[in-house]
């Protein structure tokens, strides 16, 4: 008969299996495997992440956390505070001049154009911002205006000024829904021009309120109300919004007023099937103006 030795060297009480381990995802499939160095990575705040660390995340099949963006911080970046693990650390990278800070409450870190999450949510209208004649984004639009201008006269324009768009977070969220349910599509730049009747440029960033200023009328309401209220042009494609790859055919229906010397368009974004073929003489088409974003005006001289 076994000692009772024997049979309790046999029956040994295991160390319980610890089953909060690093995880491996394989094959769409869970494997609860051990990583075999270390327990799940766990946040000061108590969230727990399926992985121990950044490196076996990469290793694994799903989303990659990435570092906090605030420099010495190991937590996790979230995109709810703008990359940072939290909202404290989005502020210190603020003060400490690490981000630019939000134009609009100057504490949070910019997240969409200019302003923070915060700001932009509570945001109704669109913000212009005029662009600095010497920095990257004014080059970029002048270098893309000029190149696309195939005018009659053989002098080009002058770039004077370029107001930066940024449209309600509403206005993105109807675009990004209006590609998502068509097929296969591009962004491609291209150029809308309107009478102009207040003097857009000769001061602040600001428009106007009239109902005839066909410039500002679009920037207030990305597209979905035109000059005297107008809510869609008519051409050849029938009802919808038209605007061109060459500025120069933009430029036939621009209209300034005395008070400004500057002639003004609108760079858009528009979104088209990517296999649509734009011929450079002819206008681009869309239905709706879920189609078409503002992006940014510019102010030249002919």
């Amino acid at each position: 008969m076994p000692s009772i030795l024997q049979w309790a060297t046999r029956h040994k009480a295991q160390t319980p299996v610890q089953t909060d381990l690093c995880e491996v995802k394989w094959s769409g499939y869970w494997w609860w495997a051990q990583c075999g160095l270390k327990p799940k990575f766990v946040e000061p705040g108590g969230s727990r992440h399926p992985y121990c660390s950044r490196s076996c995340a990469k290793q694994a099949q799903g989303p990659s956390p990435s570092a906090c963006a605030l420099r010495g911080c190991r937590a996790t970046g979230k995109p709810a505070f703008s990359n940072f693990c939290s909202d404290d650390h989005g502020r210190q990278a603020v003060r400490q001049g690490q981000v630019e800070g939000c134009e609009s409450c100057h504490e949070y870190p910019r997240a969409s154009g200019d302003v923070c999450i915060a700001c932009d949510r509570k945001s109704t209208g669109p913000r212009l911002r005029e662009v600095s004649i010497g920095g990257t984004t004014f080059k970029t639009v002048r270098a893309q205006f000029l190149s696309e201008w195939d005018g009659p006269s053989a002098a080009p324009p002058k770039v004077e000024k370029v107001y930066q768009i940024s449209v309600p977070r509403d206005v993105r969220v109807r675009h990004d829904a209006y590609r998502a349910n068509q097929r296969a599509t591009e962004e491609v730049r291209t150029f809308h021009s309107s009478q102009c009747i207040c003097d857009l440029g000769t001061k602040a960033p600001t428009s106007c309120d009239f109902k005839s200023c066909g410039i500002c009328r679009i920037v207030k309401s990305s597209f979905h109300e035109l000059a005297f209220g107008e809510t869609y042009n008519n051409g050849r494609f029938g009802e919808g919004i038209y605007s061109y790859r060459n500025p120069s055919l933009a430029d036939v229906h621009a209209t300034s007023a005395t008070s400004t010397p500057y002639r003004v368009t609108i760079a858009c974004d528009v979104s088209v099937e990517a296999s649509f073929e734009i011929p450079d003489e002819q206008s681009v088409f869309v239905p709706s103006a879920d189609a078409i974003v503002p992006a940014y005006i510019i102010m030249y001289t002919v």
